[in-house]
């Protein structure tokens, strides 16, 4: 299997460029060049810092957007790589640079303290064009000093407060030959060393070629309208999207002809829901700034007729347009959704239609979440929380080919680790997430956990030895913290359960504990993945090395650790007499009688309830969920791990019950009400499009489906829909590294069919039977 790993570059082979002031705005950067033969090929290396739209002769170099991918640049820095020969000329060329704010140069205060992030600075651009012509000779242009700049039509933008477009020219030109540029300005070139005198040497930043799937506009949506008046439009997208619109002023004239009318100013407000009065609501407390997700807009026949935003995206289902000079009615709204351009990796289908539902939501929260790292809602925070995939990762691997970007976001986790190997719960970050809503293990686990997956999952073992010394540093810091009850505590534990505000109700060390323990185990699993010592837990031939990982302990040292933390969890935790998982408290949070429907199902998920207790914690649990008419309890950790525990001890009925509820809390009255996606939170839900309280899609995969990756990955893989789930019909196709598997479950018939790739097997298991299939095409009746 490929690294993926960073591809490195030379920093030296240009130099960073910028526009003249303290903090330029929207700089167009751009270089005249002129070429007397064709070019053969013609590579061009370039980024930016914050975002950059690169053209050559008005043509985008590349049909990605918001490039490049936010890292800590301090720490490394990603390069996007394209192929512009075919849009070169002979003769006078143009290589045009945009810069925007991005998260690099914010100044939207926000409490995640972007706006004051230690990189902040100018905006900036760094780029190489290697030209190999048809007349056998070889040309570099670079940025440096021959470039000159002057600020462009975007006179303000923000990824949260949105964007502001006012041109005086047709800010297209520039882009073009010809075009005058002789009243711009020089551009500012940084010295070598990064310009600064420093009183230390101070490591220069990783430049690497961006390797996760770019951020592309996937599709056009045109809007309904809501409500119309003087004073507002509103219109409706049809479902919660990432992206932005686009504005354009239609032609004058019942002939259809452009002509030369009225210039048109307004204010377009984006939300993802509408409030009483039928405004859309763009509110958020997080960002103060009396603006949020809001584009401000002018288009003037004579010079813009266009516009669609450059340099941030939004989440949103509605956008309000509030007219401030100018006639609204010449107007056309577009919808652009747009984000990571992953591969699809699987298909499900079913007879009962909330079933496939269930699954298309749970792709589009994820999809609305995907730009360059995995985020928590493109709305509000657009912040890679690392809890929210956490629970959600195997949803993830199971929809998407997500090993480019997770092997990205592994090195943003690793890039922030602080020297007592903490980390913080967002990644990349600015600072901020080591002391604000932390010590939140159930978060940061994450880093040994992604390890595990890629190595299991992708077969890529060399993130294992790259990083396995990071993810045993962290878990040694979460070691430490252990209270004098030998259990790791937290501040967030089963986020959102039903009725709270956020963080669990119950002592939070249970979750916490079990899932150090958990990551230790990961951790474990993936040094035998990439060391296979003793052979037996390789099931792959191309992971074999013998090697150790450098800074990781031994396997069986990890799992000990692992073993202790869950003994102190049912010293500490469990009833025996009563099989109830109790909630103790602490001096700080006095526990309470009341039952935590998370706190019992979690043991139960971790196999670690003594064999004597078993019945009466699943009991309990069972009899818990009834009282409540069949409802879930539960937040973020326990919505993951109900449904299959309740499957793996014979009550596949009741989970089904639970998914299906028709009542809130729970997930069939959020589609019922014409959501394609899924919420935040229970109750008044802040984000509409979150996926962590989807992840009961992976039971709908794993259990009614009954389609497992094994323990070492797809080498053998584990078939056994749960006999009890009352859905008659269900398929699956699920690529793999080695190959597709097809599975079509028919409960009505009682037959099973299913193809094996090459280089795999199936163990089978239905009632009353349990056997191995090989490769190949296979029909199995119970």
């Amino acid at each position: 299997m490929p690294d993926l790993g960073p591809t490195l570059l030379d920093p030296s082979l240009a130099r960073w460029i910028t526009a003249p002031g303290e903090d330029p705005q929207n700089p167009l950067l751009r270089l005249r060049f002129g070429l007397g033969s064709p070019p053969v090929s013609a590579r061009l290396l370039v980024t930016g810092l914050g975002t950059f739209r690169a053209h050559v002769n008005g043509d985008p170099v590349s049909s990605s957007r918001l490039d490049p991918g936010l890292t800590d640049p301090r720490r490394r820095v990603q390069v996007c790589e394209a192929e512009i020969s075919p849009l070169l000329l002979r003769g006078e060329n143009v290589l045009a640079i945009e810069l925007g704010r991005g998260f690099h140069a914010m100044t939207s205060p926000n409490v995640w303290r972007w706006h004051e992030a230690p990189w902040r600075g100018p905006v900036r651009a760094w780029a190489r064009l290697r030209l190999e012509l048809a007349d056998g000779t070889t040309r570099a242009l670079t940025t440096g000093a021959d470039w000159r700049t002057r600020p462009g039509p975007v006179t303000f933008d923000s990824m949260y407060e949105g964007e502001t477009f006012s041109p005086t020219e047709d800010p297209t030109a520039w882009l073009l030959p010809g075009y005058d540029d002789a009243d711009w300005a020089p551009v500012l070139v940084a010295r070598p060393g990064g310009g600064a005198r420093r009183r230390a040497p101070v490591p220069e930043p990783l430049m690497q070629l961006q390797g996760q799937e770019p951020v592309v506009e996937r599709a056009e949506i045109t809007p309904s309208v809501v409500s119309s008046s003087p004073e507002r439009i509103v219109l409706d997208m049809g479902r919660v999207i990432a992206g932005w619109c686009r504005y354009d002023l239609l032609p004058d004239g019942a002939t259809g002809a452009a002509g030369a009318g009225a210039p048109v100013e307004f204010v377009a407000r984006h939300g993802e829901k509408l409030r009483a009065d039928g405004s859309v609501d763009d509110a958020n407390e997080h960002v103060p700034t009396g603006r949020f997700q809001q584009d401000r807009i002018r288009l003037d026949p004579r010079l813009a007729r266009s516009f669609a935003p450059r340099h941030s995206y939004k989440g949103f289902r509605y956008v309000q347009l509030d007219p401030v000079s100018g006639s609204l009615s010449s107007l056309a709204v577009t919808g652009i959704l747009a984000h990571a351009d992953l591969r699809e990796v699987s298909e499900l289908r079913s007879s009962d239609t909330f079933l496939e539902r269930f699954d298309a939501a749970m792709r589009a929260s994820l999809l609305n979440n995907m730009h360059h790292v995995p985020t928590d809602t493109p709305m509000h925070e657009k912040n890679g929380w690392t809890g929210d995939a956490l629970t959600a990762l195997a949803a993830m691997t199971a929809s998407f080919d997500m090993r480019r970007m997770l092997r990205k976001w592994l090195d943003d986790q690793v890039d922030g680790q602080r020297e007592d190997g903490s980390l913080s719960v967002i990644a990349p970050n600015p600072g901020w997430g080591y002391e604000e809503l932390s010590p939140a293990p159930e978060w940061t686990c994450l880093l040994p956990t992604l390890l595990d997956e890629l190595a299991t999952e992708y077969a890529m073992i060399a993130p294992v030895r790259e990083h396995g010394g990071a993810a045993a540093r962290y878990l040694d810091h979460e070691l430490g913290r252990r209270d004098g009850d030998g259990l790791v505590p937290g501040v967030l534990g089963d986020y959102l359960t039903p009725g709270s505000p956020g963080p669990a109700p119950e002592d939070r060390r249970l979750t916490g504990s079990l899932f150090v323990a958990r990551a230790l185990r990961s951790l474990a699993h993936a040094v035998d993945l990439a060391t296979c010592a003793d052979g037996a837990a390789c099931a792959d031939p191309w992971t074999s090395s013998g090697e150790r990982v450098e800074g990781v302990p031994a396997p069986e040292a990890l799992r000990g650790e692992a073993a202790a933390l869950e003994r102190a969890v049912n010293t500490v935790f469990l009833d025996r007499a009563r099989g109830v998982y109790r909630d103790p408290g602490t001096i700080g949070e006095p526990g309470s009688a009341s039952y935590r429907q998370t706190s019992n199902l979690l043991p139960l998920a971790a196999g670690i309830v003594p064999p004597a207790q078993v019945e009466a914690v699943v009991g309990n649990l069972v009899a818990d969920i009834g009282a409540r008419g069949d409802h879930h309890d539960c937040g973020h950790i326990g919505v993951r791990f109900l449904l299959p525990v309740l499957s793996a001890h014979g009550h596949g009925a009741l989970a089904w019950r639970v998914l299906t509820a028709p009542d809130a809390p729970g997930w069939k009255a959020w589609l019922e009400a014409g959501n394609s996606t899924f919420m935040e939170m229970w109750e008044d839900p802040r984000s509409c499009s979150h996926y962590f309280m989807g992840t009961p899609v992976t039971w709908i995969h794993e259990n009614a489906a009954g389609l497992r990756r094994g323990p070492d990955g797809w080498g053998e893989f584990l078939v056994a829909p749960d006999p009890d789930v009352p859905v008659g019909r269900i398929s699956i196709a699920r690529t793999t590294e080695l190959g597709e598997i097809v599975l079509a479950v028919d409960r009505e018939r009682r037959r099973l069919e299913l193809e094996v790739p090459t280089g795999s097997r199936a163990r089978v298991e239905l009632p009353g039977i349990a056997r191995h299939l090989p490769a190949g095409r296979h029909v199995v009746d119970w």
